[in-house]
């Protein structure tokens, strides 16, 4: 037998030197494979880079080429410094983890085959291959981090709020500029570190520094010692996250009121400063273990660890918050509900709201309607959104053209400040008949003019009196366009190629040829064919019409054209046309905002504005652009200190991006600025709660205020509000429920004189949502030397010699509802019903009138079949007396024959209630009963069953107040019933002449023959 000295030596194999054989014939296949894959990638690609390079063209032709570089730079410089600290991370610890792998490693057997392969592969190229999977590993984290370049900018250009957070004492500037960019920095050193301990931890295992396979040490020393750093480094990374764990509190989000409460101050705060610790601990014991034997320590210290987490960051906060502060939540949260409201203020801009008391009387006296003459003739009566299909119907001729929005605005008209409706004559490319090529990117290019017209007026046929039409423009009484071609606009969508052969079509007998440069020449067959992919056409490069002087012009709609140029702010949805300088001019709000304002309340912008998302608990609007629609230059002005402060986010911006904003505002821009509608959205959305300034009142939620609802735009019913569903049918929390935003010209507030303001008014909110008592109006003043001043107009009345808040005056739903059911007005939507015409009420205004207030709402008529609806009557309300008329001056004689002295009955005057305070309202109302009607409910002229149902709604406000919901319940189902039989009377007994009966101011009633319609 042979000994074993004497037996064949096993076949020796290279270890860690040699490299695997790979003949000529391989390595030509692999690089043809890899030049082919190139060539793939390149011809992918293309339509990527031709998009990229006419991307530059596109700001180059505006002047805007460094803006274009440094909004590339910014991106690229996060991605190479992210996917270099990975990079490097990565590559060195592997070079790290071959320096100290173990030359003949214990337990390695010649028949593991995997790993002997692995060996031979990478022996001789192992930089090359570390390089690669370095730069790999590192691409896909780094490509990611662009996500975050907004913040990088605000990290390097941040400045100071000015304002100290009210628990740490820090600077607002840390947390909006620097905290979200320390946070996300450290999130990606965690994870990186976790990513490079997985990756050397599979490197040590193939190269031998860890067996699983042998009984004695399974890890070598020196691997243990490289992991066990990389964990320290990671357990003190996680200890830096605690620490702006700390910070992150007073960004708190839930339990209804944000901000660090009772239980994140005095449990979840110390349990983080103890969390900090325990992860140095940790750290440090990972260090030490580095020379002790085996991983007893560290993974006893680790678990350790895991567990207090569990236990202070969830079980111990739950413990408090169940056990001490549930108990007496009010007098342990009331500081931080100040911090809240104090915040909320500041960051919507809410702080200095004034609040101007309005000493409501009812009725409408002769020295009361001397006063608000002026705000009678400014009355809105076109409503923007009725009258759009009248002036499409009447403003365009060819399908082609359309009108996308109506605005309001002001222009002055004979030498007075006039508010008009105004709106933009925009190409529409769905309309035009037998579509080409041709006709849809070289003749019909452009949209044409606008149609403009005072909102305050209509002519004889209630249609509106245009002071711009037609094409070519008619221009009465406003400065003359010089160039009304429209190239870019509000709904403007593809590309035009203008300059070409062909002519260029405004109308079927007027044409016209570009003469601008708002776009990009097509000087080369390079251009051409760039054009071609970006836009997925082959005409650009072959059409035999387009010249070398022949221009692009391209992201057509205003609202893409300026995201592009300044994608960081956050323009307002709904951009408004302005005729001047001779050209259309579009005007684009654009808001600064973040949800880093410590202790400040978030809103869901698709609250405010269905259709927009996002959220914030910090707006501005610091910026305006003014895009001129001809060719499409934008400026871009600061307009921050228009109504206050300088935004310390737009002035950071305007550090990182020099020459992209203007400081100077032309004059005549300046007449033009309206305050944004969304932003007044947001403001009053929040207000409801946040005019509640005493902590208790705010928790208790004693004295809310929500927008009113919006009035049928039928007739009687009610509409919804954003509150909850009610017993009154109305459910929704949705935005579009409540009363929009109106721009009007009035005599309001504190000001002595007429103004431009934007309008929105608020009613009580009871418990189960039903808001209809007027409690005070908002306005926001936009005059030059006044723009962005908040008032809020406070219904008041005297009382027992002292003022208090007056919380009965009727809300818009009851002026609503007083009106529809005004005989007159009932027998005239009969009869126009069975006409085969449509209603369509208008806007409800309130209109100041000295000290008594007028609700007031504009009927439209359109006939069967058609779209065009023509101011025909006007109905309003003073106190209890309602008039309707063909003009506001036939309505105004009938309202005032109706109570002719403006004389209110003291028995009727109004309960007041007392400003709420510490958290206490008066809770008196008014008894919910009524006598018991003696007739059956279908029975009595229209008259008595009108003014039967109108008893029983007052009764059922009275019972709402006193919260008999069943009684309230009850009531209005009585009335309805009432208000049934009252149509089915009027409609058997139509055309003849009726008695009409309508309260008075003093409670009385007085009867006027009216005809039957």
């Amino acid at each position: 037998m042979r000994v074993p000295q004497d037996m064949p030596s096993a076949p020796r194999r290279r270890f860690l030197r040699g490299r695997p054989s790979l003949g000529t014939g391989n390595t030509r296949r692999i690089i043809l494979a890899l030049g082919a894959l190139v060539l793939i990638g390149l011809a992918l690609s293309m339509r990527s880079i031709a998009t990229f390079w006419t991307d530059y063209l596109w700001f180059e032709n505006l002047e805007l080429g460094s803006v274009w570089r440094g909004l590339l730079m910014s991106k690229v410089a996060i991605v190479l410094l992210t996917g270099a600290t990975l990079f490097i991370l990565v590559f060195v610890n592997l070079l790290i983890a071959d320096k100290i792998a173990p030359r003949f490693p214990a337990g390695f057997a010649y028949d593991d085959e995997v790993l002997t392969r692995y060996r031979e592969l990478i022996s001789g190229r192992r930089r090359l291959v570390w390089l690669v999977l370095s730069a790999v590993i590192a691409s896909v984290p780094a490509m990611s981090a662009v996500a975050q370049w907004q913040n990088w900018v605000l990290f390097w250009n941040s400045g100071d709020f000015g304002v100290k957070d009210q628990h740490f004492g820090r600077d607002i500037g840390f947390f909006i500029f620097r905290l979200p960019m320390l946070s996300a920095a450290v999130d990606w050193l965690i994870g990186f570190l976790l990513l490079t301990i997985l990756i050397v931890t599979i490197v040590h295992y193939l190269n031998g520094a860890i067996r699983l396979g042998v009984p004695s040490q399974r890890v070598s020393v020196n691997a243990k010692a490289h992991i066990s750093v990389l964990l320290a480094l990671a357990a003190f990374a996680k200890g830096a996250d605690y620490y702006l764990e700390r910070s992150r509190l007073v960004l708190s989000k839930g339990g209804g009121i944000d901000g660090a409460g009772y239980t994140d101050i005095h449990a979840s705060l110390p349990a983080i400063q103890l969390m900090i610790l325990i992860s140095v601990f940790a750290g440090l014991v990972l260090l030490v273990n580095i020379r002790r034997q085996g991983w007893s320590i560290p993974a006893i210290t680790v678990g350790l660890w895991a567990l207090l987490a569990v236990v202070t960051g969830g079980i111990y906060p739950a413990f408090v918050q169940q056990f001490s502060v549930s108990p007496a939540e009010l007098s342990k949260e009331r500081p931080f509900v100040q911090r809240n409201i104090t915040a909320t203020r500041q960051a919507l801009g809410l702080s200095d709201v004034k609040s101007v008391p309005f000493a409501y009387k009812p009725g409408l006296s002769d020295e009361n309607l001397t006063k608000g003459q002026e705000n009678l003739d400014n009355a809105r009566l076109l409503d923007p959104t009725v009258v759009k299909p009248t002036i499409q119907d009447l403003q365009v001729a060819r399908e082609y053209y359309r009108f996308t929005d109506v605005d309001v605005d002001r222009y002055q008209v004979d030498g007075e400040r006039t508010p008009v409706v105004v709106s933009a004559r925009e190409l529409n490319l769905t309309g035009i008949s037998r579509p080409t090529w041709e006709k849809t990117h070289l003749v019909f290019t452009h949209g044409y003019a606008a149609a403009v017209a005072p909102a305050n007026s209509v002519n004889s046929r209630g249609e509106p009196r245009f002071l711009v039409s037609g094409i070519p423009s008619q221009v009465n009484e406003l400065p003359k366009l010089d160039r009304p071609e429209i190239y870019v606009g509000e709904s403007m969508t593809g590309y035009s190629i203008v300059g070409t052969k062909m002519k260029e079509l405004s109308s079927d007998d007027l044409t016209t040829t570009y003469e601008g440069t708002g776009g990009v020449r097509l000087g080369s067959m390079i251009k051409r064919a760039a054009f071609s992919l970006r836009f997925g056409d082959i005409e650009p490069l072959i059409s035999g019409n387009i010249t070398d002087d022949s221009q692009v012009i391209y992201v057509r709609d205003v609202i893409e054209r300026v995201q592009k140029i300044a994608p960081f702010l956050k323009p307002d949805p709904d951009p408004y046309p302005v005729l001047i300088d001779g050209r259309v001019k579009y005007i684009v709000d654009l808001y600064t905002t973040s949800d880093s304002y410590p202790y400040a309340q978030s809103m869901d912008a698709a609250d405010v504005a269905p259709g927009v998302s996002g959220s914030f608990n910090y707006i501005r609007n610091s910026a305006k652009a003014v895009v001129d629609a001809y060719d499409g230059t934008v400026d871009l002005y600061l307009a921050d200190t228009l109504g206050g402060a300088e935004d310390p986010i737009i002035r950071a911006y305007a550090r990182a991006f020099p020459g992209l904003f203007k400081d100077q505002i032309p004059s005549e821009l300046i007449a033009h600025f309206r305050y944004p509608e969304f932003l007044f959205k947001v403001q009053t959305k929040a207000w409801g709660n946040y005019h509640q300034s005493d902590p208790s009142t705010f928790f208790n939620n004693s004295d809310r205020w929500v927008v009113a609802p919006q009035p049928s735009s039928t007739g009687a019913g009610t509409a919804q509000t954003e509150d909850s569903a009610n017993a009154g049918g109305a459910s929704s929390s949705s935005a579009a429920d409540a009363i929009e935003p109106y721009y009007q010209e009035l005599k309001i507030g504190s000001a002595g004189e007429s103004q431009f303001v934007l309008t929105r008014p608020f009613v009580l909110s009871s418990g189960d949502g039903v808001g209809r008592n007027l409690t005070s109006v908002m306005i926001a003043r936009m005059d030059p030397e006044h723009y962005g001043e908040l008032e809020q107009i406070t219904m008041v009345t005297k009382r027992s010699g002292s003022t208090v808040r007056n919380n009965s005056v009727d809300g818009p739903v009851q002026a609503n509802r007083k009106m529809a059911t005004y005989v007159p007005v009932t027998q005239f939507q009969t009869l126009t019903g069975q006409q085969g015409s449509r209603i369509q009420y208008g806007n409800i205004l309130i209109l100041p009138m000295g000290d008594a207030l007028m609700y007031m709402r504009p009927i439209y008529v359109a006939q069967e079949g058609s779209s065009r609806f023509t101011l025909r009557k006007i109905v309003m309300l003073s106190g209890d007396s309602v008039g309707f008329g063909d003009t506001i001056e036939s309505a105004l004689a009938d309202l005032r024959d109706a109570n002719p002295d403006g004389a209110v009955n003291p028995d009727e005057q109004p309960e007041a209630e007392e400003e709420p305070g510490s958290g206490e309202t008066d809770t008196e109302s008014p008894s919910a009963t009524v006598p018991e009607d003696q007739t059956g409910p279908s029975t009595g002229s229209v008259e008595d069953l009108l003014t039967r149902a109108d008893a029983k709604f007052s009764a059922a406000d009275r019972a709402l107040a006193a919260s008999d919901l069943t009684g309230y319940a009850k009531l209005i189902d009585e009335a309805r019933e009432l208000m049934d039989s009252a149509r089915a009377a009027l409609s058997s007994n139509t055309g003849s002449t009726t008695t009409t009966t309508s309260p008075s101011a003093g409670g009385s009633t007085s009867t006027t023959a009216k005809p039957g319609g």
